[in-house]
């Protein structure tokens, strides 16, 4: 692995459209960098709501990163737990 390049973690898994976007934005303003992955089918063989409610979205951070994002979306979300997998 090269020095730039840092492992992922699974940092919430399924989540739909709106949470990917408001957690994407709280994690964008801290500076933690993300990536996601989303459904594996065309958007038009459903249509764009009927997509997002029936794959949802995962959310990986760098592992160095983990507890903050948890952290951060726990204070915006108290009720919501991120997922737990590690």
């Amino acid at each position: 692995m090269r020095e730039t390049e840092q492992e992922v973690v699974l940092l919430l898994e399924g989540v739909d459209s709106v949470e990917s976007d408001l957690a994407k934005n709280l994690l964008a303003n801290a500076g933690i960098p993300f990536l996601t992955k989303g459904p594996d089918f065309d958007v038009a063989e459903l249509g764009e709501a009927v997509h997002g409610m029936v794959r949802g979205t995962d959310l990986y951070v760098p592992r160095s990163a983990l507890e903050l994002a948890r952290s951060i979306l726990k204070s915006a979300w108290p009720d919501k737990d991120a997922a737990e997998a590690d």
